[in-house]
């Protein structure tokens, strides 16, 4: 083979025209290429809610149990549960992130079946799946080889049709758009796994720099709405006053009810005349008795 074939490129054409009399790309099979990706990841996406709702039922339990030991005051164990239902927060976020990537690679993929220029749309649908894959392999490693076997299914897919389209199969990866595409699936997950996940108490999150007062969610049956308490880290002075269970239960339900179920802690013991440790036994009482109840 002379060095001007070679040089001129002529002799790739002419070989890529015998290719294709042989073996013929056409449009429909991209397409059905497509479709069968899109199929794929539609089955890891649901995957992916599956666990999310596992995870979300599974952090139900502990909260509860983290709550019902911090009215206790076993922070012992409360504090175990906290770093469980922390631990679950993580995982879910970057399920949750995964998931969003993974609809809007879907979507992507749905709006460019009709469009010939593959190799540019490819590209960063490609470079997002390995990075899931990677996000995903110590978490659900089923779906972390799925996700490996699409990307291989695609990259053949950008060097059969790539070259079909006349687009440079070794094109670079637009790793900026995919970035971007990873990172608003990120925020958006934060925002709704906080949405979603109440939050623990601020004794349980306190960090050296600052004490988050942070609202406990339960509920009242009988109006079927959410009460929300503060309970707030600083500690007051024990009031002289006593009053007994049963009635002190019956004034922490009318401030509740009073204050469109916002408690806090500390202000409900000062105007009740009684110790914060008091409320939180009545509250405790309370949530036994089924009149309130965590969620």
């Amino acid at each position: 083979m002379s060095n001007t074939w070679r040089r001129s490129g002529s002799g790739r054409r002419f070989l890529l025209k015998i290719i294709r009399a042989i073996v013929p790309s056409s449009k429909g099979d991209f397409k059905k290429k497509i479709n069968d990706v899109i199929y794929r990841l539609n089955i890891q996406k649901d995957k992916l809610e599956e666990v999310l709702t596992r995870l979300h039922q599974r952090d139900k339990e502990l909260f509860e149990k983290t709550i019902s030991a911090y009215i206790a005051k076993d922070m012992a164990r409360a504090t175990i549960y906290a770093s469980e239902v922390a631990e679950i927060r993580k995982i879910a976020k970057i399920i949750y992130s995964s998931k969003l990537a993974l609809e809007k690679i879907i979507i992507r993929l749905e709006t460019i079946r009709e469009i010939s220029n593959i190799a540019i749309v490819l590209a960063p649908i490609i470079s997002i799946l390995k990075d899931l894959k990677s996000q995903l392999v110590n978490i659900i490693p089923e779906t972390a080889i799925e996700l490996e076997e699409i990307t291989n299914m695609m990259n053949s897919m950008l060097i059969e049709f790539g070259e079909v389209s006349n687009t440079t199969v070794t094109i670079s990866v637009n790793s900026e758009e995919a970035r971007k595409i990873l990172e608003e699936a990120k925020a958006v997950a934060e925002e709704k796994i906080k949405e979603k996940f109440p939050e623990l108490p601020p004794a349980l999150m306190e960090t050296e720099k600052t004490r988050v007062q942070t609202p406990l969610a339960i509920a009242l049956p009988t109006s079927g709405g959410t009460t929300t308490i503060t309970s707030p880290v600083k500690k007051v002075r024990k009031p002289p006053r006593h009053i007994p269970l049963e009635e002190l239960e019956l004034r922490v339900l009318d401030y509740l009810k009073e204050h469109n179920g916002l408690i806090d802690v500390s202000k409900c013991a000062q105007e009740l005349d009684v110790s914060r440790d008091d409320i939180l036994k009545a509250l405790e009482s309370l949530n036994k008795k089924g009149k309130i109840r965590f969620t």
